[in-house]
């Protein structure tokens, strides 16, 4: 394992676990404000907000994420300010024009995702204010990667974070939902301000500021590919969760949504170090790689370091789940925690489909990277469609998990035949002694009721999976780093 992957990830991942802690917080702030019902309809919104995000960033990220890292690694200050100002001046335009689109035709909107007859048009307008903010966010986001300045980006999305906290903790008593969605625009506000300060501190301030003379279409155009792919993707990823809220609420009610997001909530939290460290880090490293067979080793890497840390938390959040959404949210969210005996298993072969296929976009091969997506997509929606009405929420968590099987597989044949890849036998041991880890778990989990045998169950499954990763002179090598550094810091205090 290469020291800037781990110190890259170590970095993210401190982030993300400061991340995990706020957004408990603003969780268990939701939970008792606003319960069940006000968590759904809060999910619906934001999902919403999200794609309308997307739409109006044009997917433009990874390619600006890519068109100024060049410049900048080659000193062109002029090339990078060029890029800059003509994405930001681009950018701008759409995200203002979509905010306004989107608080003209929003009781439509409100009638299509909720059902209501416009009855929410106005919560829909006061969440759209904040998509030109999130889009300056975003940009000066991609700026501090592109420069790889990952500890200003860090201490940006701590800072936005933590203070988020206050805010929501301060608008949501007197104001209720309404008050949770001026919370959610005071954390993109925050960020976009934090990354404005630390991108200046990064790289100074001659470049941070759009100039409308340095605008050229040109630079616009070099991201009109990875905007399509970016696009389809994400959009696409987005639209599904929001089809898929619509169809719980139409069947169920807001309130059953509110516990199936709060369960996808709680399932993804814990990898938003991975997510963020794939962006800043694992694609950049991927486009710089010469080689074919040196992109394989990478992804191996990556996916290996992945899967030895992430299965144990998803033991201990599957044998804990209970106890964590009574404590953490409330009561209401309890029957949540059967759903990540589905949902977490799912995780494992998602990361997989993402790691292994994240090459194709560095590669340029966007249209079977869309592919993947699309078919994801469409698996997703017509098991959902299916299931839910024969099992509830729980038929919607069996689909997520039978979709990302397909998912992966489809990621693997793909990185296979468009890339030559071939997972190393010990990445393919990594990977299945992870499913084994998580699944049997699971299944162990959803036979057994009793606490204390399903914590006998879930740690003794642990000793074997720790027992057989032992053998494995990488993860061997990682836990032994781990320990040494461990002790150094208890000896150093």
């Amino acid at each position: 394992m290469s020291t800037s992957l781990a110190k890259a990830v170590a970095l993210f991942t401190g982030a993300s676990g400061v991340g995990t802690v706020t957004q408990v917080l603003k969780g268990k702030l939701s939970a008792v404000f606003l319960g069940a019902e006000g968590v759904g309809v809060l999910s619906v919104l934001t999902n919403l907000w999200s794609l309308f995000s997307v739409a109006a960033q044009m997917g433009f990220y990874n390619g600006m994420l890519r068109h100024l890292a060049q410049p900048w690694s080659e000193n062109d200050r002029d090339g990078f300010r060029a890029h800059m100002s003509s994405s930001t001046l681009f950018l701008m335009g759409t995200s203002l024009s979509l905010a306004l689109l989107g608080g003209v035709f929003s009781k439509p909107l409100s009638d299509f995702v909720f059902q209501d007859r416009g009855a929410r048009a106005d919560m829909i307008c006061l969440i759209l204010v904040s998509i030109p903010i999130a889009t300056m966010a975003q940009i000066y986001r991609a700026i501090l990667n592109a420069t790889r300045s990952v500890s200003h980006l860090v201490r940006a999305r701590i800072s936005a974070d933590v203070a988020s906290v206050a805010v929501l903790a301060i608008l949501i008593v007197p104001f209720g939902l309404k008050g949770a969605i001026m919370g959610y625009i005071a954390l993109h506000l925050l960020f976009f301000g934090f990354t404005l300060f630390y991108t200046r501190r990064a790289i100074g301030g001659d470049v941070i500021l759009p100039t409308p003379s340095h605008f050229d279409w040109s630079e616009i155009l070099k991201n009109v590919g990875f905007g399509i792919h970016a696009l389809v993707i994400v959009a696409l990823g987005i639209s599904t969760v929001i089809l898929v809220s619509r169809a719980i609420i139409g069947a169920q009610g807001p309130a059953e949504n509110g516990i199936y997001m709060m369960a996808i909530k709680l399932a993804t939290l814990y990898v938003g170090g991975l997510t963020a460290s794939a962006g800043g880090y694992f694609l950049p490293t991927l486009v710089a790689a010469k080689a074919d067979q040196e992109m394989h080793g990478i992804v191996d890497e990556t996916l290996s370091f992945y899967l030895w840390f992430i299965p144990p938390l998803m033991v201990f959040l599957m044998a804990g789940g209970d106890l964590m959404m009574l404590v953490l949210f409330s009561q209401e969210f309890v029957p949540a925690a059967v759903l990540l005996l589905l949902i977490l298993p799912a995780d494992v072969l998602r990361i997989t489909g993402e790691t292994v296929s994240l090459p194709l976009t560095a590669r340029k091969k966007l249209v079977l990277s869309s592919s993947q997506y699309v078919s994801w997509a469409v698996i997703y929606l017509a098991l959902a469609s299916c299931l839910l009405p024969l099992y509830g929420i729980l038929g919607v968590a069996l689909a997520y998990l039978l979709s990302q099987a397909f998912y992966g597989a489809f990621g693997l044949i793909a990185a296979w035949l468009a890339l030559g890849y071939r997972m190393s036998f010990a990445c393919l041991l990594t990977v299945l002694r992870a499913l084994g880890l998580v699944g049997g778990t699971a299944l162990l989990l959803w036979i057994f009721e009793t606490r204390w045998i399903e914590y006998g169950l879930s740690a003794i499954m642990l000793i074997v999976w720790f027992s057989l990763s032992m053998l494995d002179s990488g993860f061997k090598s990682f836990v032994r780093k781990l320990v040494t550094k461990a002790l150094r810091t208890l000896a150093a205090t």
